[in-house]
This record gives structure tokens, C-alpha cells and sequence, in this order.
């Protein structure tokens, strides 16, 4: 048996609903010895299949007439992993997939996103440091709670964790002044609150350099002269910024001592980008900086982490490997089916042994 329990909700034309339990999956469609019929004329016989892991669950088209989407994404034959609150549309048929621990009654709204859970730790100062470190902790994830934007023709995942309460990995999305979507994604040396306290100082910074703008190199060195000024001796930032235009399907990329990141190929081949990681910032005025640009065909994936990822450990210290996360990228269903994967394979893999770094993955795609 499973450890989480699996609801389908089904909301006819005049609003009416039902709930069908499909925690021991099945096939849905319009045949009537399908595990969960759907009499609906744009239902094919044999639609759909939901499998459900330990923990998972997953969907995959079985060749439907009209086809199979989760939250608006065309699915083809391969599986897709889901997570509760999961928008479905079988042919014109709209679904919506709810998921919980089994014991937990079932909420008729997602349950509300939770905070990281912290590591408990004993710090100087006994119980009075909990309120403050609570406080900051609510406070740098509030700076880190904005989703990813949507944007026309591209689908997008995104995942970070923080190793302790609070942690030194950041994410930040925004506008550049050439109208381009832009991320910045990085990591502070080390972890906790003072890893936390520069996270916090390069995402103020973030809010205003990022519109003042127009290329991802540009973007790096001005939190470069900001961060030199006030680095401590030994601290350093590696940061990647990726710059893109969903109208001419261009991806620039600069990296400062950051892991190089992956693309999957529309073929379903992965490879490393060839980009200089350059120097992290921080400690040098004119740090090296790699840069890439390319067009991005429909059907490519673009992940970048941080070196977290690749660094988790199992709870005997084998590291997770870059191998293993190529190996997800590439059996992965697209951008947010790949972060999902790799951010379970992270948990598997990890099992009881203690996080030891914060963990970032966005995934970028071009769709169509």
C-alpha cells in the first residue's frame, strides 16, 4: 500500500462535482470496465493511466483521441509525475488531483504551501534564539515564495529547499530593461544564518539591478562591485543569471563559478553546456565570467542547479553524482516534471541521512 492517498475531482459543465478515489491507480476512460469510468463524449474508451508509487503518482496518455494535459502541457506517451492541486484536462474534460498522507482527511482546497522543515539543532542561547530564527526564517521565505512567472509557450519548474532553517541559495525572477525575462540563481558559501544574512543582502540588491539591466554578464558584474565592497574575507557568491527572449526563443547565459547547466535536446540526448563557470564574486573586483547564447528549439530542456544537487548525500555519504541527474533530466516529461523527479530522487536518495546543503533546480522549456 502506498503512504499517501490520491482524490480526483471531476467538475461537470453546471459545476457539479465528484471525487473518485484513485489511490490504487488505474486506467480512466469512457469504456465501462475502465477502473474509472468517464462517460464523456471526448473521453476515449481507454484514456488515460494513473500509477501511484510509495509516495508518487503519475499519469500517462495511453494514445487518447483528444488528448491528455496537465496544468495546460500536452502529454504524450511518457509518464508524468504529479503533485496535489495538478490542473488535469482529459479531451475537454477538467480534473483537478488532490494529494495527502493517508490518515489526512482530504481539504476541498490544496493544502496551503508549507514552510521547509527545519533541522533541529542545538544552538547557544537555548530556547530564546527559536523566535528570531523563526523570524528569519519566515522572512527569507517570504523573499524566495514568488512562483515562476508564466510565460507564453514555455513551462517552467522550480524547487529549493534549504538545508537548515534559513540557508544562502536564492532564486530571483524578473524583468531586464530589454523587456527579456530574467533569473538569477546562486549560492552563498556555506550555510545558516550567515549564509543566510549575504542571501538576504544579493536579493535587496537583485530587486534593483536586475530592471536596470540588459544581459546577463551586466547583471553579474554590478552585484559583483556591490558584494566586493562588503564580502567578509573567505565568503564568496557563485551566482549564474540566464536572460530570455520567448519571442525569438533566444537563451543567453552568464556564470560566476557556478555549475554548468544541462539541456536536453528535443532528440531526448542531454548534454553540459560549454560555458566557461568563470570566477565566483565576491572576493575579486573583475572576476572572469562565462557567457552562452543560443537559440532554443521546441522540446529542449534547460536545468540549472545548484552544486547542492549534485552534492546530496546518502545516509552512508555516497554522493548524489552528476551522472544521476542527467539520467533524470533525461527520462523526465518536461520542465516541471523534471524538477519534481529530481527533487524525489534527491529525497530517495538522502532517506534519513541530514541535508548538508541547500538544494535549488529551475527547469526552463520551450514547448512549442
Amino acid at each position: 500500500m502506498s503512504s499517501i492517498r490520491v482524490r480526483l475531482q471531476c467538475t461537470d459543465a453546471l459545476g457539479a462535482t465528484q471525487l473518485f478515489d484513485i489511490s490504487a491507480g488505474g486506467v480512466i476512460g469512457r469504456d465501462t470496465a475502465a477502473d474509472i469510468v468517464m462517460d464523456h463524449p471526448t473521453v476515449s474508451r481507454r484514456h488515460a493511466k494513473f500509477v501511484v508509487h510509495e509516495s508518487e503518482v503519475e499519469v500517462q496518455d495511453l494514445g487518447s483521441a483528444n488528448g491528455s494535459f496537465v496544468n495546460g502541457r500536452p502529454l504524450d506517451s511518457q509518464a508524468y509525475l504529479l503533485a496535489d492541486g495538478d490542473q488535469l484536462r482529459l479531451g475537454h474534460l477538467h480534473l483537478r488531483i488532490f494529494v495527502s498522507p493517508r490518515g489526512d482527511s482530504l481539504a476541498t482546497e490544496p493544502a496551503p504551501q508549507q514552510l521547509p522543515s527545519a533541522v533541529q539543532t542545538t544552538m547557544h542561547g537555548g530556547p530564546r534564539i527559536e523566535p528570531q530564527l523563526l523570524l528569519a526564517r519566515i522572512s527569507q521565505h517570504r523573499m524566495l515564495s514568488d512562483p515562476p512567472p508564466a510565460i507564453e509557450g514555455y513551462e517552467i519548474g522550480q524547487i529549493i529547499v534549504p538545508a537548515l532553517g534559513v540557508g544562502g541559495d536564492f532564486i530571483h525572477w524578473a524583468i531586464a530593461n530589454n523587456g527579456q525575462q530574467a533569473l538569477v540563481l546562486g549560492d552563498v558559501c556555506g550555510k545558516g544564518v550567515a549564509a543566510a544574512m549575504y542571501m538576504a543582502f544579493v536579493s535587496g540588491m537583485l530587486f534593483e539591478i536586475v530592471p536596470a539591466c540588459g544581459s546577463p554578464e551586466s547583471i553579474l558584474r554590478r552585484l559583483n562591485r556591490s558584494l566586493h565592497k562588503v564580502i567578509e574575507p573567505g565568503l564568496f557568491v557563485t551566482a549564474m543569471a540566464v536572460m530570455l527572449d520567448p519571442h525569438q526563443h533566444t537563451i543567453e547565459i552568464a556564470c560566476a563559478g557556478h555549475p554548468p547547466g544541462l539541456l536536453k535536446l528535443a532528440g531526448g540526448a542531454v548534454i553540459e553546456l560549454d560555458i566557461d563557470s568563470g570566477l565566483a564574486l565576491g572576493p575579486e573586483a573583475e572576476p572572469d565570467i562565462g557567457v552562452i547564447r543560443r537559440h532554443m528549439v521546441a522540446g529542449e530542456v534547460l536545468m540549472v542547479t545548484t552544486d547542492g544537487v549534485d552534492e546530496a548525500q546518502s545516509p552512508d555519504g555516497v554522493e548524489m553524482g552528476r551522472a544521476r541527474v542527467l539520467d533524470i533530466l533525461g527520462a523526465s516529461a518536461g520542465a516541471a516534471d523534471a524538477a519534481r523527479r529530481l527533487h524525489g530522487a534527491i529525497t530517495s536518495h538522502a532517506s534519513s541521512a541530514r541535508q548538508h546543503d541547500d538544494l535549488t533546480v529551475v527547469t526552463i522549456e520551450r514547448c512549442r
